[in-house]
């Protein structure tokens, strides 16, 4: 690199805390290292979590946050085979082939500021050979943002995990960017009925450009109620598939129990919150056949599975345009933060182009 690049990035420097602006320097990347320049991000609920110390294990802050993006390879560092300066990439927290490098830390004035094997809310970011995927130059970029966490978590834990077939009756709990993905990814598998369960009137109807055939806001309701609406639209026996993005207690134990004895599946996708939590079940249906299913980024390979989305956005299929509601500046991350606090929104992304 002829010069030394300094970038702005978002950093969380006090929980509870607005992200603050930092200018900060870019090395040049070592050994199965990439260095990529940002141009879009989406925000994730981790990031919420990491906000509000819900998911961390330890003090990590100052630290720089995001774990879905797409941009450009600006330089590789030794080693490094998998893509070359120019490339078009995702980056994202799920592993793929390549090295895996230590996560990279940053000077502030001083002061070293914290990154995982990928971020996202900053212009530069030297990344994880692994955690770097190319993908087809006519993909653009804000769309190819969220393949790199809400596409192959929703997506692929109704696609991989539960092998969603046509027919089948299907729930999803909580219709934010993950579970649009489930209820797109359950309606491109010709799953019906598919079930939305929200507390959010919005974001039901919202659901139903993406598949969704039946809605219920939860609002206010007991979830004997809820479980009793469930079957009067799919029969008594339950549910094929339930999915739940919210990772708490009373929500993963009620899909648990709405599934059907012996063939259904239950699918906990939300990470836990807090960390630690404990859940209650019964087992005995377990032994008739009944399963439960954790998932964290939908059993997705990056190197085969981003290409295969990337494919069925180019070719119309998959609706990744229509989840974006928001896109902000970095300047004005904070705003969408807020947005996905309020719940106000399906997918928030960071256009690092946007003035």
């Amino acid at each position: 690199m002829s010069h030394k690049l300094t970038m702005k990035a978002a950093v969380l420097v006090d929980l509870n805390q607005p992200l603050q602006i930092f200018e900060l320097p870019v090395n040049s990347p070592k050994s199965g290292q990439v260095l990529v320049k940002l141009m879009a991000t989406g925000i994730c609920h981790t990031q919420l979590l990491e906000i509000s110390g819900k998911n961390t294990i330890g003090p990590m802050n100052p630290n720089l946050l995001g774990h879905e993006g797409s941009g450009i390879v600006e330089e590789v560092g030794e080693g490094v085979t998998k893509v070359q300066k120019g490339d078009h990439v995702i980056l994202s927290w799920i592993k793929g082939s390549g090295a895996n490098v230590l996560p990279e830390k940053y000077d502030w004035d001083g002061q070293k500021i914290n990154a995982g094997y990928v971020t996202t809310f900053n212009e530069y970011c030297l990344a994880s050979e692994n955690r770097v995927t190319k993908i087809p130059k006519e993909m653009p970029f804000p769309e190819a943002a969220l393949i790199g966490c809400a596409v192959p978590t929703g997506a692929g834990a109704v696609i991989n995990n539960a092998k969603v077939k046509e027919g089948h009756s299907v729930l999803v709990v909580g219709v934010g960017g993950i579970g649009i993905n489930m209820a797109h990814a359950a309606s491109l598998m010709k799953a019906n009925p598919i079930i939305a369960v929200d507390i959010n009137d919005e974001k039901l109807e919202f659901s139903k450009k993406f598949g969704v055939t039946h809605t219920i806001n939860s609002l206010g309701k007991d979830l004997k109620q809820v479980d009793e609406e469930i079957r009067q639209i799919v029969g008594k026996d339950g549910l094929d598939y339930a999915f739940e993005t919210t990772g708490r207690k009373e929500v993963m134990e009620f899909i648990y129990n709405a599934v059907k004895k012996t063939t259904g599946t239950a699918l906990f996708c939300g990470v836990p919150k807090p960390l630690g939590l404990k859940i209650e079940i019964d087992p005995f249906p377990l032994y008739f056949g009944r399963r439960v299913v954790g998932t964290g980024g939908g059993e997705s390979n990056p190197d085969v599975d981003f290409s295969k989305f990337c494919q069925m956005y180019l070719e119309g299929k998959l609706k990744l345009s229509e989840m974006i509601t928001h896109t902000f500046s970095l300047e004005e991350i904070n705003k969408g933060v807020e947005l996905m606090k309020k719940g106000e929104c399906c997918r928030v992304v960071i256009d690092f182009n946007k003035k």
